[in-house]
């Protein structure tokens, strides 16, 4: 299964990460958690998503899942 990780700011828009099959990361970005949302549904809606925050942010970073 692939997870989603990505980091909101309400004036910013959304920026997520996640790896495909094959090993590959992938950056996105989205004006809004709305586009977010909606792309989660349609093309990637068999994921998991996990919001990065301040709290879990080091924990991310070292496993090197961001």
């Amino acid at each position: 299964m692939t997870v989603i990780y990505y980091e909101y700011e309400r004036i910013l828009g959304v920026n997520s990460t996640h790896d495909d099959a094959f090993g590959e990361r992938h950056y996105n970005y989205f004006s809004s958690l709305l586009n977010f949302k909606q792309w989660v549904s349609y093309e990637m809606s068999s994921s998991e998503i996990v919001e990065i925050t301040d709290s879990n942010y080091k924990d991310l970073a070292s496993r090197g899942l961001i």
